[in-house]
C-alpha cells in the first residue's frame, strides 16, 4: 500500500506530461474560444452588419507607434536578461531573435517562441538550456510585474476597491519588493527547471527587470486603448480599466503558455473584459482586431530588425 500510493504522484505527473494529454487541453481551449467567439458573433452579426464603423485612422496610427515602443521594451527586457545569464551583450543580436520569437508566438503549437531562441542561440554556440532557462524567467518575471500592475490599478478599475484609497497601490509596491527578492526568484526557476542559473541573481537585475516590464504592460494597455479608439470613441475614463484589462489578460493567459495551443482565449477574454463598458459587438471586433494589428505590426518590426541586422553585416565599420 505504501509503496502504491508513493508511485501515485509519478503516475499522475507522467500522465500530465504526456503529449496526447497537453494536446487535448489545447484542442479544447481552442474548441472553447471557436465556438464562444461564433457565438457571439452570430449573436451580434446584425449589429455588426447594420453598424455603422468609422475608422479613426490618428487612433490606427497611434497603435503602431505604441506597438513599436512595447516592441523596444520587451527588446531591452529579454536583452537585459540574456546578457545577464550569459553575457550575450549584442542588442541587435539579441533584438533579431527576440523579434523571431514574437512572430513565433503567434504560430499555433507548443511554445514556438522559447523553441525558436534555443535554435536560433544555439547555431551561435550559447547553451541551449540557459536559453531556455532566460525564457522562462522572462515569463516569471513578465506574470508577477503584471499581476502588481493589477493590484496597483484595482483602486481606479474596482468600485468594491474604491474605498480603500492608497492602499492597494502601497501593497502592490510592497508585494513588487518581496516577490522580485533574487533568492526568491532563484528559488521558483528552480522548482520549474532543476536546472540552475549560471550566475547569481542581484536585486539590481530583479527589479530592473520588473520595471521593464511594468512599463511594457502599461504600453499593451494604451494600444489596446488606441485599437478600441480606432472603431469606438471611447472615453478616456476609462482609459486606466482598459490597462487593467489587458494586463489581467495577459497574466491568465500567460499560465498556458505551454499548452499546445491558447488560440483564441485572449480574444474571448477580452471579449468578456470590455463588453462590460461598451457595446458587444464593438468588444468582439476591437479583440479581433488587436490580434489582428500586433500579428501585422510584429510581422513588420521583423522585417525592419532583419533588414538593419543585413545592412550591419555589409557595413565596413560592424
Amino acid at each position: 500500500m505504501e509503496g502504491s500510493s508513493q508511485h501515485k504522484p509519478d503516475l499522475i505527473q507522467s500522465f500530465l506530461q504526456r503529449r496526447c494529454f497537453k494536446l487535448a487541453i489545447g484542442a479544447g481551449i481552442v474548441t472553447f474560444s471557436v465556438a464562444f467567439l461564433g457565438y457571439f458573433l452570430y449573436k451580434n452579426w446584425g449589429t455588426i452588419t447594420a453598424y455603422h464603423w468609422r475608422v479613426d485612422y490618428a487612433a490606427l496610427g497611434l497603435t503602431a507607434l505604441l506597438h513599436l515602443c512595447a516592441f523596444a521594451t520587451g527588446i531591452y527586457g529579454w536583452h537585459a536578461i540574456i546578457s545577464r545569464l550569459v553575457g550575450v551583450d549584442d542588442l541587435a543580436l539579441n533584438a533579431r531573435i527576440y523579434s523571431f520569437s514574437v512572430v513565433a508566438r503567434r504560430i499555433p503549437g507548443m511554445a514556438w517562441e522559447i523553441a525558436t531562441r534555443v535554435v536560433m542561440y544555439g547555431e551561435l554556440g550559447v547553451s541551449k538550456a540557459i536559453v531556455g532557462l532566460g525564457s522562462l524567467l522572462e515569463i516569471l518575471v513578465t506574470t508577477l510585474a503584471g499581476s502588481v500592475m493589477y493590484i496597483a490599478l484595482t483602486p481606479f478599475t474596482a468600485s468594491y476597491a474604491s474605498r480603500l484609497g492608497s492602499w492597494p497601490l502601497l501593497a502592490a509596491l510592497g508585494l513588487g519588493i518581496i516577490l522580485t527578492h533574487p533568492r526568491l526568484v532563484t528559488y521558483v526557476m528552480r522548482k520549474v527547471r532543476r536546472n540552475a542559473l549560471p550566475v547569481p541573481l542581484r536585486y539590481a537585475d530583479t527589479l530592473r527587470w520588473f520595471w521593464i516590464y511594468v512599463v511594457d504592460w502599461i504600453i499593451g494597455g494604451l494600444v489596446l486603448f488606441a485599437t478600441v479608439r480606432t472603431i469606438y470613441p471611447l472615453p478616456y475614463s476609462n482609459l486606466l480599466q482598459v490597462i487593467a484589462d489587458w494586463t489581467l489578460t495577459g497574466v491568465l493567459t500567460s499560465f498556458i503558455t505551454f499548452v499546445p495551443s491558447s488560440l483564441g482565449l485572449r480574444e474571448v477574454t477580452f471579449t468578456l473584459l470590455l463588453s462590460r463598458y461598451m457595446p458587444e459587438h464593438v468588444a468582439i471586433v476591437a479583440a479581433i482586431l488587436v490580434r489582428l494589428l500586433m500579428t501585422a505590426y510584429s510581422l513588420l518590426w521583423l522585417l525592419v530588425a532583419t533588414r538593419l541586422g543585413k545592412a550591419r553585416e555589409k557595413s565596413p565599420h560592424a
